[in-house]
């Protein structure tokens, strides 16, 4: 009998899967019975030690008779447990105590075994028997015996068996049929390759799938690939054809809907088509126009105009943004832009035209032109008017000025006026005391003298006398000494504010010598001012804007922050900071400022008691001494209820002031 290679395949492939389904079944078998026998030893140790904790306090003292109605119950009923029974039995082989169904002769490896120590086991049948020494009364060694049934393992190792005998034999019979079916694929693809390349020949470029990993696959690539390049090389040609039909599409679609006029022509003129624009645009249908020269339609200005486009044309080969004159639809004169190129049209060289019309735009800038003209009369006019305006403001700004400078003048003459009234207020009490001294000096003295001439002069009269001579001229003394003091302080102020040279001076006798000469007013308003400027600090500056600042904070402070109240608080303390530079603070405890005043707190001529002795020009100045003269830098903080603070920060050298 002949077979052929599929059926040889075949035979030689369920031999050797029967024999590996054989050695796979057996050594399962193997594996489980080793498997159930070493699951069933460790379940019957740990039975055996369970049993054990559970009965040797009972078996040590005696008590095991206690537990016979507890086993029996238990025993009673197989589903509670997989114990079957159990026997005790003493040192001398007498059973202590037994329970369940005890079987009638103990197997022969544990009858051999019962005089040596630990857990002994043996399986006889569906039961697993073990024995283990168990501690009783009197120290005694007795042996406890217990049945466990191995049902449920041996039945889960059948059904192991079972299962994978099926197993096996269904993988058999799967692989029968995968050997079936490759032999089967393997004609059927040699099938599929012929097919194709009949297909082929006939022009049909169908895709074969690539499987199998072999030979068959390297062929089908092969032939996959002449196809596929067969294939390609005709979709580009056909991919050509549609372009090109696009293209010509394209161009027809945009000749005719672009919205400059555009024409083509033959070398001789004659129009060979025309868009809608340039219907559009000019007036003539497009059937009048087709066949026609430019000249033979209503279209030029003159007969040179459109000469002259051609002379250019022949000249250079090309016309580009040539200006001419045509007639519009209306009647009336145009210019165009015109520009030309050369191009083959089936086969045929042809002239397309563009013709951009210029006529709205050349009027418009005509318009322009003319209103430009116009303009420039105007804009002369209104310079002539400009300038005179503002000769008549710069003569306003020079009279404005020169009352700003006569205004801050005043502010700084009313400032010494006050300060004038003030020391001169404050001088009448130290020059009144010491008036009145010397006027009672000398009636003592006079005293004394009638009393040397009337020869009564007694030694507690003497001594009387000098105590009220050296009284007398302490009080004068100090009087004069304050007054002293007050006219100084006065006379450095009014000689720095009036002569304000440049030199190094000391901020605290400023700070001081300023606070002096404001006692009065301070006292009468009961308004305290504390001075808190290290004596070490000095500045080389102009210590009468320095002055001058100080007075208009404390006459600014004097006159707004405290409205309406009877006492008061004010603050003025500096201190070094980085870069050489010193930080001036001046605050209060008055009112305070909303943030409109503050933003124009700085501004000339702004002040909030206008009509009642406000001037406008205090903060105005400080600004301007602070920042133009001593190039500093000046800030306030303030709200309404809390205070004013006024930060200073001066260079220790001021800049040099022009002249």
């Amino acid at each position: 009998m002949k077979l052929s290679l599929r059926a040889k395949f075949l035979l030689l492939s369920a031999f050797v899967q029967a024999v590996v389904v054989a050695l796979l079944i057996g050594n399962s078998l193997r594996l489980m019975t080793n498997a159930v026998s070493r699951n069933a030893d460790r379940v019957a140790h740990e039975y055996a030690v369970n049993l054990n904790l559970t009965l040797t306090p009972y078996s040590s003292s005696g008590r095991l008779g206690e537990l016979r109605s507890y086993w029996s119950e238990m025993l009673s009923d197989p589903r509670d447990s997989f114990l079957r029974y159990i026997v005790i039995l003493d040192a001398s082989g007498e059973p202590v105590l037994e329970a369940g169904e005890r079987p009638e002769f103990m197997p022969e490896a544990l009858r051999q075994a019962q005089l040596g120590g630990g857990v002994r086991t043996s399986v006889d049948g569906n039961l697993l028997h073990a024995q283990a020494p168990l501690l009783l009364k009197d120290n005694q060694v007795g042996m406890l015996h217990f049945g466990l049934s191995t049902v449920d393992l041996v039945t889960a190792r059948d059904d192991v068996l079972r299962q994978g005998g099926l197993i096996a034999m269904l993988g058999f019979a799967l692989a029968l049929l995968l050997f079936y079916a490759m032999t089967r694929g393997v004609g059927k693809r040699l099938g599929a390759l012929a097919r194709h390349s009949e297909k082929l020949a006939e022009g049909q470029f169908s895709q074969l799938p690539e499987s199998g990993g072999d030979e068959l696959e390297v062929v089908t690539h092969s032939l996959n690939l002449m196809s596929a390049a067969l294939r390609e090389r005709i979709a580009q040609l056909e991919e050509s054809q549609r372009r090109l039909r696009e293209s010509e599409e394209r161009f027809r679609t945009l000749f005719d809907m672009t919205p400059l006029p555009l024409s083509v022509s033959d070398q001789d003129g004659r129009i060979i088509g025309a868009n809608q624009a340039l219907v559009r645009t000019f007036g003539t249908p497009l059937h009048e126009l087709i066949g026609r020269r430019s000249d033979e339609v209503t279209f030029w200005a003159s007969p040179n105009e459109r000469q002259r486009i051609w002379n250019e044309f022949r000249l250079h080969g090309v016309v580009r943004g040539e200006m001419a004159d045509v007639v519009l639809p209306d009647g009336g004169p145009g210019q165009v832009a015109i520009w030309s190129s050369s191009l083959l049209l089936d086969g045929k060289h042809a002239i397309i035209w563009a013709l951009l019309d210029l006529t709205q735009e050349m009027q418009a800038k005509q318009q322009l032109r003319e209103l430009n003209d116009a303009l420039e009369s105007r804009v002369r006019e209104r310079s002539a008017a400009l300038e005179q305006v503002n000769r008549d403001l710069s003569h306003a700004l020079e009279t404005l000025q020169r009352t700003q400078h006569d205004l801050i003048a005043s502010e700084k003459m009313a400032s010494l006026g006050s300060l004038v009234a003030g020391i001169a207020h404050e001088l009448n009490t130290p020059i009144g005391n010491s008036l009145l001294a010397s006027t009672a000096l000398d009636d003592r003295v006079k005293e004394f003298k009638q009393s040397v001439a009337d020869g009564s002069v007694r030694r507690s009269t003497l001594n009387h006398h000098l105590e009220e001579v050296q009284l007398a001229c302490g009080l004068i003394s100090s009087s004069l000494e304050k007054a002293a003091a007050l006219i100084a302080s006065f006379k450095q102020i009014a000689v720095d504010q009036t002569n304000d040279q440049r030199r190094r001076f000391r901020l605290q006798a400023v700070a001081l010598d300023t606070a002096a000469t404001y006692m009065p007013r301070l006292r009468r308003s009961a308004i305290q001012m504390e001075v808190d400027v290290p004596y070490e600090l000095e500045l080389d500056s102009y210590p009468g804007s320095v002055y001058q600042v100080f007075n208009n904070l404390i006459n600014n402070a004097l006159i707004h922050a405290f409205e309406g109240r009877n006492c008061g608080q004010l603050w003025l303390s500096a201190r070094p900071v980085e870069g050489g530079q010193i930080e001036i603070v001046f605050r209060d405890d008055g009112i305070g400022m909303s943030e409109e005043v503050q933003r124009k707190v700085f501004d000339p001529f702004f002040t909030t008691k206008m009509g009642n002795g406000g001037t406008g020009l205090g903060m105005n100045i400080v600004y301007n001494i602070v920042t133009g003269v001593m190039g500093g830098r000046i800030a306030i903080e303030s709200a309404p209820g809390e205070g004013t603070k006024v930060r200073v920060i001066l260079p220790g050298v001021s800049p040099q002031r022009e002249q």
